[in-house]
């Protein structure tokens, strides 16, 4: 099985293929293009080079499933309008499913099935990564 983890941070979006393994454990699918940038929001052309570019990442990858990791809507850690709108546009890639998993799911999932962070990851990888383990693990 596979999945995308996805962390959305400001006006970039964070990919991580992520396979699910015979013996349970999880293996990230190395990628030339782990980073999205959406670089201008209110313009027409860049919010669809952001768009072609995650619908060239999901064919090249074969991903059919997206695991995105939650943000609040309001309060002090409030995720910004331009997070909502990157949200979006990944909801609707064709062909494939989109989860959004709220931070306290995966860490409960993580306590829950222990599963770790592969070493050869890099750091800005392990929010993601762990969005698609706890989705394979649903």
């Amino acid at each position: 099985m596979k999945c995308c983890g996805v962390e959305i941070t400001g006006s970039e979006v964070i990919l991580v293929s992520v396979e699910k393994l015979a013996d349970g454990s999880f293996k990230i699918i190395p990628s030339r293009s782990a980073r999205i940038v959406l670089r201008d929001s209110s313009d027409q052309g860049s919010v669809r080079s952001f768009y072609g570019a995650i619908s060239a990442f999901v064919k090249t990858h074969g991903v059919t499933d997206f695991a995105v990791r939650g943000r609040n809507t309001k309060g002090e850690f409030a995720g910004g309008a331009m997070t909502f709108k990157i949200e979006g546009l990944i909801q609707v890639v064709d062909g494939c499913s989109t989860v959004i998993l709220h931070p306290t799911t995966i860490a409960a999932s993580k306590r829950k099935h222990g599963f770790e962070v592969p070493k050869d990851a890099f750091k800005y990888q392990t929010n993601a990564f762990q969005a698609a383990c706890c989705f394979m693990l649903k």
